[in-house]
C-alpha cells in the first residue's frame, strides 16, 4: 500500500511572495488564470507580478519551495507534478480561450507579403544564432531582440500564414538545432492562429517554441550530432536540455512564465511515457502540449542527423494513429486542418504526372493548392518554375487542371532555393504591375 504524504501548505499574501517559492494552490480557481494548475515555483520577479495581478493570497508548500521566512533562492525548473502516476484516462484538451475563425478566411495575398516575411524569416534568423552564439560562448545574451522578432513573424502569419511556413521549408542553410527552432515556431503561430488565440498568446506560444530548445546550446555539438543510437548516459544528457533551458532563460526577468512552462513541458507525452516529469493528459499544460505536437512534426519532416525524413502526409498519417496516445485527439484534430495532408512548401506530384512545390494551404479544395510547378507532364523540368492555382480552370479552357496525387520523396528531386525565390520575387513585381 502507497502511503501518501501531505503537503505542507502556508497561507502567503501575494505580496509577500519571493523567488523560490512553490505555488501549490490559489485563492481561485486555476482556470481563472494563464498559471500551470499543477502548481509552479516562483522564479523571476515578472512572475511575482503576474500573480499579484491575479490573486490576493496563495498557498505556497514549504517542503518543495523555500517559507516565508528562508533566505535561500530556487532557481531550478518546478517539477510541475511530481506525483504517483495516475490510470491514463483521455480528457479534452480544450483549457485555452479557443476562437476557431476568428482571423477569418480572407488573407493577404502571398505575392504581397512574400517580401515582409522574407527579411523578417532573414533578420530572426541572424538573432537566434546570434543568441545561440552568445550562449555557447559564454558572452552577454538578451532574448529581447529574438522576442521581438518572434512577434513581427506573428503578425506576417496573421496575415497570411502560407507565406512565413513555404520559406522556412525552403530554408537550408544554417544547422538543424537553428532551423528545427525556427520552423517549429511559424508552426506553432500557424496552429495557434488557427486555434483563434489571441494575437498576445500567439506571440507569447511562438517565442516560447522558439527558445524551447535554448538549453541545447549547453550540449556538445558532437552529441547533438551524433547519428547511432545514443547511451543511456547520452540520453539522459541530451534529455538535460530542457532543465537547463529553463535555468537559462529563468534569469531573464523579463521572460512570462509560460514560455518557461513551453520549454519545461514539450517533450511531456498525453499517454505519459514524456518526460521530464511524465505527465499525463490535461495535466499537460496546452501551450506544452502544442509545442510537443509542432516539434515532433518538424523533426519528422526534416533533414537531420538522425532518424528518417519523412514526407508531411506520412507525418500526418502517423500522427493520426497517435491520437489520445502520445497527443491529445483534439489538437491532432485541428493540427492536421491547420496544416494540412500537403502543407505550404511540400513536393507534391499531380494526377498528370507533372511535380510542384506547394505555396498556399487551400483548407476548402485540399487537393487544389496553389503551386509552383516544377516538372511538368512530360518529364521536362521547368528552367523557371511556373506559378498554377490547380482551383481555377485554364484561361479559355473548360478543362479541370490536376489535382495532388501524393508527396514526392524530397531526397529524389533537388530543388534550386535560389531559382524558386528570385523567380517568386519577379512574380510578385509582375503581380504588383497588374501582369500575372
Amino acid at each position: 500500500m502507497t502511503i501518501q504524504t501531505a503537503v505542507v501548505k502556508q497561507k502567503v499574501s501575494v505580496q509577500n511572495l519571493r523567488i523560490g517559492m512553490y505555488i501549490c494552490q490559489l485563492d481561485r480557481s486555476w482556470l481563472e488564470t494563464p498559471f500551470p494548475f499543477q502548481g509552479f515555483y516562483i522564479r523571476t520577479k515578472n512572475e511575482i507580478e503576474e500573480v499579484q495581478a491575479f490573486c490576493e493570497y496563495v498557498y505556497i508548500d514549504s517542503e518543495k519551495g523555500i517559507t516565508l521566512h528562508a533566505d535561500s533562492k530556487i532557481s531550478k525548473p518546478s517539477p510541475l507534478l511530481k506525483k504517483k502516476k495516475k490510470v491514463y484516462r483521455p480528457r479534452s484538451a480544450r483549457t485555452l480561450n479557443f476562437r476557431p475563425g476568428h482571423y477569418g478566411e480572407k488573407l493577404k495575398p502571398i505575392h504581397k507579403e512574400f517580401s515582409n516575411a522574407h527579411q523578417i524569416m532573414m533578420d530572426l534568423t541572424r538573432a537566434v544564432e546570434q543568441t545561440s552564439f552568445n550562449l555557447k560562448s559564454g558572452n552577454k545574451y538578451d532574448f529581447s531582440e529574438t522576442k521581438a522578432l518572434a512577434g513581427q513573424m506573428v503578425d506576417s502569419i496573421i496575415r497570411n500564414p502560407n507565406t512565413m511556413v513555404w520559406l522556412t521549408q525552403l530554408k537550408k542553410k544554417g544547422g538543424y538545432t537553428y532551423n528545427h527552432s525556427l520552423k517549429s515556431a511559424v508552426l506553432a503561430s500557424v496552429f495557434g492562429r488557427h486555434l483563434g488565440l489571441q494575437e498576445e498568446e500567439l506571440k507569447m506560444l511562438a517565442s516560447g517554441v522558439l527558445l524551447a530548445d535554448v538549453g541545447k546550446t549547453k550540449i556538445s555539438s558532437k552529441l547533438l550530432n551524433k547519428t547511432d543510437d545514443l547511451t543511456d548516459e547520452e540520453l539522459k544528457l541530451m534529455r538535460s536540455h530542457v532543465e537547463l533551458g529553463v535555468e537559462l532563460l529563468a534569469k531573464d526577468n523579463t521572460i512570462d512564465h509560460r514560455i518557461l512552462t513551453i520549454t519545461e513541458t514539450h517533450h511531456e507525452r498525453y499517454d505519459g511515457s514524456g518526460y521530464p516529469y511524465g505527465l499525463v493528459g490535461q495535466e499537460i499544460p496546452t501551450v506544452g502540449q502544442i509545442a510537443g505536437i509542432v516539434d515532433t512534426f518538424d523533426a519528422m519532416t526534416s533533414i537531420k542527423p538522425y532518424g528518417k525524413q519523412y514526407t508531411p502526409s506520412q507525418a500526418m498519417e502517423w500522427f493520426y494513429k497517435q491520437r489520445d496516445h502520445l497527443f491529445s485527439s483534439k489538437l491532432v484534430d485541428e493540427f492536421i486542418q491547420a496544416i494540412g495532408l500537403y502543407p505550404s512548401g511540400s513536393l507534391v506530384y499531380l494526377s498528370d504526372n507533372s511535380i510542384g512545390l506547394v505555396l498556399s494551404h487551400n483548407k476548402a479544395k485540399r487537393l487544389k493548392p496553389e503551386i509552383l510547378l516544377l516538372r511538368d507532364s512530360n518529364n521536362k523540368v521547368l528552367e523557371k518554375p511556373r506559378f498554377v492555382d490547380l482551383s481555377k480552370k485554364s484561361l479559355f479552357s473548360k478543362v479541370e487542371r490536376p489535382s495532388v496525387a501524393g508527396n514526392v520523396d524530397p531526397t529524389s528531386f533537388q530543388i534550386n532555393t535560389e531559382t524558386l525565390l528570385s523567380s517568386f520575387e519577379g512574380f510578385s513585381k509582375l503581380r504588383k504591375i497588374g501582369f500575372a
